[in-house]
């Protein structure tokens, strides 16, 4: 039987309100019964600070393992306090599809005061995570209607998603019993990896792979903010090895790479799943705590390796991720004002009237006010793309013969060569440590492969 049949049988039931998508299946009951007890209270005349959630104070919350990082479930309507008292309120950090919240003290001399007090890393909170992204094409869509769009459609951003991945890697390490000295450097790494993403995000990152990439730019950004030297007193950080994480490399490179996409996937499919049915939305409605996936990392007894150990948790992760660039991060529509961005900066770029240095030190607000001095007409808050189709085809001469035949029409090519799949991601088993594909059933692995060979093409975009 098809896996994506196991999913859940009717969307109908699961409503399509914020209250419940990405929330905990045991949340609504506890709220519900938190509402009832508010009434009761309001009835008497009394104040119904019950609706607020059961008050719990973060020394309830504290680990000793990681004191600097407070877990809160979210199973549970919960009114969290700091030690003075006042609700913590929009400093917790939701992670949806999951059995925790989490919560760091920005201003609390320490570790993660880093990324309270850095300019670099405050700069990721003027970059959209998804930038000129939009959703998927509405299946009622005949392709006679007009659609605008606000932009950004998105508003999760590059420090919501850099925070989480630090928080994830802090509480994964100090679970596995490495010392507060050892987590220090590979948590400022994980929180900083995406520390050099350009103004306008992946779209500009387009205009010059190469050089606007943000794994090549991020020693040089730390230098040029003074924080490698800086933490090398303070928390004996070395930049090389920094470096060498930031691109996979090594024991905690192969893991920031797995915490970086557990954070992109729980944060892209929550929002994308707020606005559009789809195949990801479906599977997070089925599995609503299918981001627990994290809480499976363990490492072996001499800490030189790490695997999941959960593997049919994992499987229905990678899928998530891979119906993610399916049909969204890897969908021609979506991307339809992602290219008209790129388009609209790269002449510009090219002139040297946008240096790479102003986009690896800026954010989005000042990219959109530079184009607007050169683009009036083109960027405003309201944004109809032009009228555009695309074509895929198996083979780079049938793109090319494709594009001779347009002409002028044409306006951008593209090979996408897929994704990786994460099969090859080690899970424990009674063979010891070894790779997913060797103990998921065999349609699962095809299942897995084919979304990813279903992104797969020689891409021609051109106006109609």
């Amino acid at each position: 039987m098809d896996p994506t049949v196991r999913l859940i049988k009717s969307e109908s039931r699961a409503k399509w309100a914020p209250f419940r998508f990405g929330q905990h299946p045991d949340f609504e009951k506890d709220y519900r019964r938190c509402y009832r007890q508010a009434r009761r209270k309001f009835r008497k005349g009394q104040f119904c600070d019950a609706l607020l959630g059961r008050e719990i104070h973060l020394r309830e919350l504290t680990d000793p393992r990681h004191p600097d990082v407070f877990i809160i479930p979210r199973n549970r309507h919960l009114y969290v306090v700091d030690e003075w008292g006042d609700a913590i309120g929009f400093e917790r950090r939701t992670f949806p599809f999951s059995s925790t919240d989490f919560y760091v003290d920005l201003d609390r001399p320490g570790l993660f005061h880093e990324f309270g007090r850095s300019a670099a890393f405050s700069r990721l909170g003027q970059i959209n995570q998804l930038g000129y992204l939009v959703p998927p094409r509405p299946d009622e869509w005949d392709g006679s209607m007009h659609v605008a769009y606000l932009i950004p459609q998105f508003y999760s951003t590059r420090w919501d998603h850099s925070l989480l991945v630090a928080i994830i890697m802090e509480i994964t390490l100090a679970r596995n019993d490495f010392s507060k000295e050892k987590r220090i450097p590979v948590v400022l790494t994980a929180g900083c990896h995406d520390i050099a993403t350009p103004a306008g995000g992946d779209s500009i990152k387009r205009v010059d792979p190469k050089n606007l990439d943000e794994e090549e730019n991020f020693s040089w950004l730390l230098e040029y903010h003074n924080l490698a030297e800086r933490w090398a007193k303070q928390f004996g950080f070395n930049l090389a090895l920094a470096q060498s994480w930031v691109k996979g490399e090594g024991l905690f490179g192969r893991l920031l790479d797995v915490i970086d996409k557990i954070s992109y996937t729980a944060i892209d499919c929550y929002h994308l799943g707020l606005i559009r049915a789809g195949k990801a939305r479906k599977l997070c409605l089925g599995h609503p705590l299918i981001m627990d996936v994290w809480q499976s990392i363990r490492f072996s007894p001499d800490q030189n390796n790490f695997a999941f150990t959960q593997p049919e948790q994992l499987f229905w992760f990678l899928l998530l991720r891979a119906y993610e660039y399916q049909e969204f991060l890897f969908n021609p529509y979506c991307r339809a004002l992602d290219l008209f961005l790129n388009k609209l900066v790269k002449p510009l770029y090219k002139a040297g009237i946008i240096t790479k240095e102003q986009l690896l030190t800026h954010g989005d607000d000042w990219l959109n006010w530079e184009l607007n001095k050169y683009y009036p007409e083109e960027i405003k808050a309201i944004i109809e793309p032009e009228e555009f189709s695309f074509e895929r085809f198996e083979t780079a001469e049938e793109q090319r013969e494709f594009c001779v035949k347009l002409g002028e029409r044409v306006e951008r090519t593209e090979n996408i060569t897929g994704f990786t799949t994460g099969l090859d991601w080690s899970v424990f088993s009674q063979e010891g440590i070894v790779p997913l594909r060797r103990v998921i059933s065999q349609e699962e692995i095809e299942l897995l492969e084919g979304v990813a060979d279903s992104t797969k093409g020689y891409y021609v975009y051109y106006r109609l």
